[in-house]
């Protein structure tokens, strides 16, 4: 009788093994954990998600062709013309070419002749604050900023808008500033109007082109 339970214990027990040996080379579905040795579900993890990666953004240009994805940067109003107007005369008065250079970009030139280089314009500059002392228009009023004008590429087109210098580009701005005071004590310092292409560089504008006329 005893050989009899002990036979019964023996097999269970051998029973139990094999059960729990299937079980634990039985792989759970992928994102569902087995169960802990206490019996509790564990959380169920979500589902892995594809991430598209963000749309690339186009470099924001001042005009365009439609068709596509296009940035437009956001116009600079008349103040900043104003701005960039105010530190030329500044630099003039204080008969300083570094202002004056700060002021161009890379590839300024004259307005009539932009292959000349930036170069050439800076030794113009230099020429005439070493025949002038442009310091004697310090407290004279050279710019009154209500008479400045601004055109755009399309502005120039209309009949009654001025010629557009023919080297101007597209996403350039033409400014005239006339002046208010061209000599003192007879001395010529300036002709009558100053003659600006701007373009935008890294939020401001920069002057891509510089020359002065007579006024007809």
């Amino acid at each position: 009788m005893t050989r009899t339970r002990e036979s019964k214990l023996f097999e269970r027990s051998a029973a139990s093994c094999l059960l729990a040996l299937v079980l634990g080379c039985v792989e759970a579905p992928a994102g569902i954990e087995a169960p802990s040795a206490s019996g509790a579900q564990p959380p169920r993890r979500p589902d892995g998600v594809v991430l598209e990666p963000p749309p690339s953004i186009p470099t924001p240009v001042t005009r365009a062709l439609a068709g596509g994805v296009i940035a437009l940067r956001e116009p600079l109003g008349g103040d900043a013309v104003r701005e960039l107007v105010s530190s030329l005369v500044d630099a003039w008065e204080h008969e300083s070419l570094d202002g004056l250079t700060a002021l161009l970009a890379a590839d300024a030139g004259p307005i009539e002749s932009r292959a000349r280089g930036r170069s050439a314009l800076i030794e113009s500059w230099r020429q005439r604050m070493h025949a002038h002392e442009y310091g004697r228009l310090s407290g004279v009023e050279l710019v009154r900023p209500e008479r400045i004008e601004r055109y755009d590429w399309d502005d120039l087109a209309g009949a009654d808008a001025p010629a557009r210098p023919p080297e101007m580009r597209p996403d350039e701005l033409y400014v005239r500033v006339p002046l208010q005071t061209t000599r003192v004590a007879g001395e010529l310092f300036f002709q009558d109007v100053i003659l600006l292409l701007l373009r935008r560089e890294e939020g401001r504008y920069r002057i891509s082109a510089y020359g002065e006329v007579d006024a007809p």
